[in-house]
């Protein structure tokens, strides 16, 4: 069996889906707040993420200094 991971960027895709989607209206206006709960749990994810990265690459900028 293959390694199944998801990545960051792989969920970024799902958050631009999720944004495709809607903009299409894709969803019907009783699954609107399922998929908005899941977009904001996922967006603050994601902005986690990439706050924890850009603390630990200035962490190793400040060691390599």
């Amino acid at each position: 069996m293959e390694n199944l991971q998801l990545t960051i960027a792989d969920l970024a895709s799902i958050k631009s889906l999720l944004e495709a989607a809607c903009n299409r209206g894709s969803f019907k206006a009783q699954e609107m707040s399922t998929v908005g709960a899941v977009y904001d749990k996922l967006s603050r994810f994601l902005e986690h993420a990439a706050a924890h990265l850009a603390a630990e690459q200035q962490a190793q900028g400040d060691q390599n200094a």
